[in-house]
């Protein structure tokens, strides 16, 4: 018997705890290129600088006044989806921690019991009047409930939406530049998303979103955080850090939906079960989407690979996390109660209607673009 036989639990648990960042017990200083790029803030966000008028008399507003107002807008989809996901989306950067939140420096115990009174109330009007999910299969056990959602995962509208189809065989170079700013914007803090969906789980379902947060986090290593790549198309593209700020100032409230919805789900514990439906589901996006993403810039000369690699990274990884997600599902222990195998399903089918209704407005918003016109021109 050798020196380096593990023969005990003991031994076994702490053989496998391999570090990944560590050497020695000091972290390992990252490249000079991931040093310069980490220089960034991230998210690429602006400090907070107050809500706007609108948010700002909600907030100061009784909760009879707040209802009356949420009723004055039922009639008017544009508006009341305008009003409820621009100030949500304002109230979520404070959930989120960062410098574009309204309390994540400072406290004001008022202020932030008024802001999380005006969360709930928009919350409500957003699932009791917004999202629209139909009726709903149901499950006698997590097995069955599972393989529906392989099957969701795979045939949902967001899969082959035709917005990912124009991407790959329309659009223009500076419609695709767009988009992926948009993109960016979707994805710059799925990390903290999934760390967020971890708290609460238990058995296997955490296993698999802890497992997620391990690859988002680049298994510990700076230089492969999957927000990292991020950084890289930015700085690959010209002006791409200046570019997505002057862009998120105008971004559209319906660039917002799922990922509103997400938060919704995330931040209220009652929801928790919801959110890991929803998330199975977005999982099952990625590989199609990406596929045409990248498609599309090849067609388009967008061919460096610092502006592709977020994208071809992830055709790879994230069909596993969708499988794995539904497995977790079926391997669950304790066993998931009837209403928490409900919450999950509501969740799938809640993104997998979120998402068809963002991409079909993102889509009439860059067909909309001046440089559509100039790229039909250009190919006729």
């Amino acid at each position: 018997m050798t020196d380096t036989t593990v023969t005990t639990a003991s031994e076994r648990a702490i053989k496998q705890q391999k570090p990944s960042s560590l050497t020695r017990s000091s972290l390992k200083t990252p490249a000079d290129e991931a040093l310069s790029l980490y220089e960034h803030y991230w998210p690429p966000v602006e400090h907070f600088e107050g809500f706007d008028a609108e948010l700002t008399d909600f907030l100061a507003a009784t909760p009879e006044k707040q209802q009356a107002v949420l009723e004055g807008l039922r009639h008017d989809p544009e508006a009341q989806g305008r009003f409820l996901h621009t100030h949500l989306g304002s109230i979520y950067a404070h959930s989120f921690g960062y410098r574009d939140g309204a309390f994540t420096r400072h406290t004001d115990d008022a202020a932030e019991i008024a802001q999380f009174a005006a969360k709930i109330a928009l919350e409500r009007e957003l699932f009791d009047h917004w999202a629209a999910v139909g009726d709903l299969p149901e499950f006698a056990d997590q097995l069955a409930a599972a393989d529906h959602l392989d099957e969701l995962a795979a045939t949902n509208p967001g899969v082959v939406h035709p917005l990912f189809d124009f991407i790959r065989d329309e659009a223009s170079r500076e419609q695709i530049e767009r988009f992926l700013l948009c993109e960016t914007i979707r994805n710059e803090v799925v990390d903290d998303e999934v760390a967020l969906l971890v708290v609460g789980l238990q058995g296997m379902q955490k296993a698999v979103a802890a497992a997620n947060l391990w690859d988002e986090c680049g298994r510990g290593k700076l230089e492969n955080f999957h927000t990292y790549w991020l950084r890289r198309l930015l700085e690959a593209t010209e002006d791409g850090w200046n570019t997505l700020d002057e862009y998120r100032q105008g971004h559209p409230w319906f660039g917002k939906l799922t990922s509103n919805i997400n938060a919704a789900l995330l931040t209220r514990p009652a929801r928790k079960m919801m959110a890991y439906g929803c998330f199975l589901v977005f999982e099952s996006w990625v590989e199609p989407h990406f596929v045409r993403i990248l498609e599309g810039m090849t067609r388009v000369g967008l061919l460096d690979d610092e502006m592709r690699i977020y994208f071809t990274a992830h055709v790879a990884i994230d069909p596993r996390h969708s499988r794995e997600l539904s497995d977790g599902m079926r391997l669950q222990r304790p066993e998931l109660a009837p209403g928490e195998i409900k919450d999950i399903v509501y969740g799938a089918h809640l993104a997998s209607e979120t998402g068809r209704r963002q991409f079909d407005r993102m889509l009439g918003f860059l067909r909309a673009m001046p440089a559509a016109d100039a790229a039909t021109a250009a190919t006729a």
